[in-house]
């Protein structure tokens, strides 16, 4: 099967899931990866033969994400990746505290025990491996605190948080080593607190949680 404008055949996808949305997955990955960097001129040719997708699903997701700020419009007309400046980057973690640390309240009880004991399990095998380079590092903490959004009971709100945590990554700074410890240790206290139930603790934790990041953004930025 052909695309309509002469790209290569459509991929295949999961049942329930249309080429667009496929796409879209792909390219939201790379960005949350940073394998497409900030200023990186997103070139659809390129990316439809390096990912094996056709050109018209893959030009609605890059119109998709243009219209979610994941992706900016050049003078020119050529989409990039938006580098995030500082100002806005500590805006944008102002607002997460506050609907985080409402979710993680909410949230306490309800996340299951299998999820925490997994979750758990991947911070310690993260710690023991010592890499602050790993990819793992990142998809940790997007799985836990999307558990967390879920688990609030209010779709709306992890739908915000969400889009909130992927803007934060557009934020072009590199990850530090000296994060890694302290990122897992935050992380497991958010954990305990929701494990038994605490509503209070969860907040505080996760407030404790954001408020380092944020801090830490700002002693990288005073190193520069």
């Amino acid at each position: 099967m052909m695309d309509n404008d002469g790209g290569q055949p459509a991929e295949a996808f999961l049942p329930g899931r249309s080429a667009a949305g496929h796409a879209y997955d792909q390219l939201l990955d790379m960005l949350l990866s940073r394998r497409l960097e900030p200023d990186d001129v997103v070139q659809e040719r390129r990316l439809a033969a390096e990912l094996g997708l056709s050109r018209t699903p893959l030009r609605e997701a890059m119109h998709r994400l243009e219209g979610e700020g994941m992706l900016a419009r050049r003078s020119d007309g050529a989409l990039v990746v938006p580098r995030l400046d500082v100002e806005e980057t500590l805006e944008v973690l102002s607002v997460r505290r506050l609907l985080e640390v409402e979710a993680a309240g909410a949230a306490a009880g309800r996340i299951p025990k299998r999820v925490i004991e997994a979750l758990r399990r991947r911070i310690q095998a993260l710690l023991a491996a010592e890499d602050p380079s790993s990819p793992e590092r990142l998809l940790l903490d997007l799985d836990l605190h999307r558990a967390i959004g879920e688990a609030s009971g209010n779709r709306c709100l992890a739908r915000m948080i969400a889009d909130l945590r992927r803007r934060t990554q557009l934020f072009a700074t590199r990850r530090t080593p000296e994060r890694l410890e302290p990122i897992c240790a935050e992380h497991l206290a958010i954990l305990a607190a929701l494990e038994v139930a605490e509503p209070e603790a969860a907040r505080r934790a996760m407030a404790d949680h954001i408020d380092a990041t944020r801090a830490g953004i700002i002693v990288r930025l005073e190193a520069v």
